[in-house]
């Protein structure tokens, strides 16, 4: 039973993108937010996607990640590498978050922030701020490279992803 992580940004296509590809090779798609409002009963972050208690978060991410891997076998996870705190400082997540997800590779979603700050935009109503997007972008490929380096995980990465991509490295992946 593989997870592979698909990581990026708000408004990069995971969800867009990794629905489709999830059904199409008969796996679960799932959401890391959505796990931790499951896990924890309530979601513990805003609009603005600023986020309170990062590490109990986590630990129910682990949790859940856990149990769905025993019940629904391969697993594309969507989530992020580095989020915004409460105050809005940018959070680089442990590593040994994706330790204990026991991922078996990770793919990254790149986009032009120009078009992210468009489907945020159009999917939350929210005015996104280009220079914030960069500076979250380059955490979130920063970070996502140094835990594949230090876990031996591969990385694919994707700018501009369609779904055939997707597909393609996620099927790589499972390979792997």
């Amino acid at each position: 039973m593989s997870v592979i992580f698909l990581a990026g940004v708000h408004g990069v296509g995971k969800g867009h993108l990794g629905i489709p590809v999830a059904k199409t090779l008969g796996i679960s798609h799932l959401a890391a937010s959505q796990l931790i409002r499951e896990e924890k009963g309530r979601a513990t972050w805003g609009t603005d996607k600023k986020v309170a208690d990062l590490d109990d978060n986590q630990f129910a991410l682990v949790r859940a990640v856990a149990l769905k891997r025993i019940t629904d076998g391969d697993i594309l996870l969507d989530g992020h590498f580095v989020l915004r705190n409460s105050e809005g400082i940018l959070v680089p997540l442990e590593q040994s978050v994706f330790t204990d997800l026991k991922l078996s590779g990770v793919i990254l979603l790149t986009e032009d922030a120009n078009i992210i700050a468009g489907r945020l935009a159009l999917r939350d109503g929210a005015t996104t701020n280009l220079n914030e997007i960069s500076k979250l972008a380059d955490a979130e490929s920063a970070h996502a490279h140094a835990v594949c380096q230090a876990l031996g995980l591969p990385l694919l990465v994707l700018h501009a992803p369609t779904e055939s991509a997707v597909l393609d490295a996620v099927a790589r992946l499972q390979k792997a």
